[in-house]
């Protein structure tokens, strides 16, 4: 299988068209690795401003490097650079990527993150079982940010206000009494798969569609009473406690950096009688698929069973993986048609919708209606559409009108974004 490179300014997928959550090998090198990492290059370890300076159209000098490395050793992937860093997976044999990983050791824009031995270059890549046919092909894209917060031109006041654990330092502090666990990721992601405090429960699952949308939903208090506190809550607290740690994640940890951030400003910035009362903010370093590996490695070695992992169910990734996970995870979701517990992954049939759904084989195997759909307006639709042989534009499903009401609890459905440029100026409008 030979991959061909792509490179654009776009940042959407072709309307319409919807990523697989399953593939078929053939390659004929299953045994192969996809890397999944990232780099915001003004976060520490800091990239020396004067590289930055030094190269000419830094975006368009990262693009090239890997388009040109992606297509010599037949790479296929999703890659984002722009001036403020890049957003990387990348899939291909073991020994492709062996010498992708070489080159980029070597290049400009990985300069001072000390990757200088397999430990180090394995906890930055985090390469994960795969193959090239996870990906249709190689796209690199030159974008404004390497993954869209939806809150122009932000950027942390200070990094250093959140703290990474390690995946070992996070189990710990999970065990901890009175954390708050926060998932920045979407609804369909978090369905499957989830972190506990074996003290406090689950984690906080916001119900987001995309994260442009996180924003909106810390603003509109999905967060404070939770992390803050009400004020009956202020007054009954324990003094000696203090406020609460808060634990967030997110599936590589490039979600976090930004997102997370954004919240603890926002948040101190609009609970100025209260900031006091936020609690230290952590963030899993590497992301679940850190800790996976970190797990994985801990049961290998006899010092943890299955059943320690504190991430339940499975990761879901973004490519025709569909999901990953410890091999004798249980499954947490249940099937959308007859609700049996299962894992796997598949999308409303239904075109221009493609929600991810959890479906079992038997299910997707025997439905009537061309495959399975999220809610009855999606199956109207298809049926509409097949009688008078036309598609077009879809409007938004029940399913998904109950989804934004509960994101944005207005009782209206969708929201317009606020007038905002981040928690300390004002700017335009949020995308939504």
């Amino acid at each position: 299988m030979e991959a061909t490179a792509v490179v654009t300014t776009t940042t959407r997928p072709s309307i319409g068209k919807s990523d697989p959550v399953s593939y078929t090998c053939t390659c004929g090198q299953p045994e192969g690795s996809v890397l999944l990492f990232y780099r915001y290059f003004a976060n520490n370890p800091k990239l020396p401003v004067d590289l930055l300076s030094y190269v000419h159209n830094p975006e368009e000098h990262q693009a090239r490097f890997h388009r040109d490395i992606g297509q010599l050793h037949n790479l296929t992937g999703k890659i984002r650079v722009s001036t403020e860093g890049f957003n990387v997976t990348v899939a291909g044999s073991h020994s492709a990527i062996a010498a992708y990983i070489a080159a980029c050791v070597a290049h400009w824009s990985f300069r001072g993150l000390d990757l200088v031995d397999l430990q180090k270059q394995d906890a930055f890549f985090k390469p994960g079982p795969g193959c090239a046919c996870v990906f249709a092909d190689l796209k690199v894209r030159t974008t404004a940010e390497i993954t869209p917060l939806g809150v122009t031109n932000y950027s942390p006041a200070t990094w250093s206000a959140v703290q990474p654990l390690s995946p070992a330092e996070f189990h710990r502090k999970c065990w901890e009494e009175n954390v708050r666990l926060v998932d920045v990721r979407n609804h369909y992601e978090s369905r499957i798969g989830y972190f506990v405090s074996p003290k406090g429960g689950e984690a906080v699952k916001p119900p987001l569609r995309r994260f442009s949308q996180w924003p909106q939903w810390v603003k509109g208090g999905g967060l404070t009473d939770i992390i803050i506190g009400t004020e009956k809550s202020l007054e009954d607290e324990n003094n000696d406690g203090g406020p609460p740690p808060v634990l967030t994640y997110c599936t590589g940890g490039i979600r976090c950096e930004k997102g997370v951030r954004w919240m603890e400003e926002y948040l101190r910035m609009m609970n100025p009688g209260h900031h006091h009362r936020l609690g230290p903010v952590y963030t899993l370093e590497g992301g679940i698929a850190a800790y996976m590996t970190w797990m994985e490695a801990e049961i290998a070695a006899g010092r943890k069973l299955p059943d320690d992992t504190l991430f339940k169910g499975q990761n879901y990734v973004f490519d025709a993986r569909g999901c990953t996970g410890i091999e004798t995870g249980e499954p947490v979701s249940c099937c959308h048609v007859c609700g049996v517990k299962v894992a796997r992954l598949g999308k409303c049939a239904t075109e221009g919708c493609h929600l991810v759904l959890v479906i079992c084989d038997e299910c997707e195997r025997t439905a009537v209606t061309g495959g399975v759909r999220c809610c009855e307006d999606c199956l109207d639709t298809w049926a509409r559409n097949k009688e008078v042989q036309t598609g077009g534009p879809k409007s938004m499903c029940r399913c998904e009108r109950e989804r934004e009401k509960e994101l944005w609890g207005d009782g209206k459905g969708r929201l317009k974004g606020p007038r905002t440029q981040g928690p300390r100026t004002q700017g335009p409008r949020v995308k939504s």
